[in-house]
């Protein structure tokens, strides 16, 4: 297995997602983590996570044509033993404070209280136009057994540049 003592990226996407590449991603991970002999169980919280925060890019990026600097971004990066994940995308203003409040209610709470907000979350039907009710972010949380760290970086009056970064051990408890 890889001894891990420095920060090494592990992969590296910039631009526009389709599913074809978020399926192409989940397959370079899959395949390091494999040829590193990681635990099973590690490899699944690494999936689960990057399956969520892509889809979320893919979902919920608002694109700023004119702007190359601020375009969609995911990279996975291992460093001591913890696999750090980072999802960025550009999103227009007025989706920042609902979804902060989504963050931080998630981040407020244990395990047991994700799976109960999981579970009503679920049962409460509250499914937005784009698909989702909020599941994701749980899911992530859930699955790292981490806060989800957030960023906000003002590009604009319109936009900013939003970034999470999911940190997942790889000593299984």
């Amino acid at each position: 297995m890889l001894k891990v003592s420095e920060r090494n990226n592990i992969l590296t996407h910039i631009g526009q997602l389709s599913y074809e590449e978020i399926g192409f991603l989940l397959n370079r991970m899959s395949a390091y983590i494999d040829k590193q002999g990681f635990n099973i169980t590690v490899k699944k919280k690494i999936y689960a996570a990057m399956v969520e925060s892509l889809e979320n890019i893919y979902k919920h990026q608002d694109i700023i044509q004119t702007d190359p600097e601020h375009l969609p971004r995911f990279s996975l990066f291992i460093e001591d033993q913890i696999i750090s994940l980072f999802a960025s995308n550009s999103l227009r203003v007025e989706k920042i404070s609902p979804l902060m409040q989504k963050l931080d209610k998630v981040n407020a709470l244990d395990r047991h209280g994700l799976k109960d907000l999981y579970k009503f979350t679920i049962l409460s039907g509250n499914v937005s136009p784009k698909g989702g009710a909020g599941l994701g972010i749980i899911n992530i949380a859930k699955v790292s057994e981490n806060k989800i760290n957030y960023t906000f970086e003002k590009i604009n009056d319109k936009f900013s540049y939003f970034t999470i970064n999911v940190l997942i051990s790889l000593n299984v408890k």
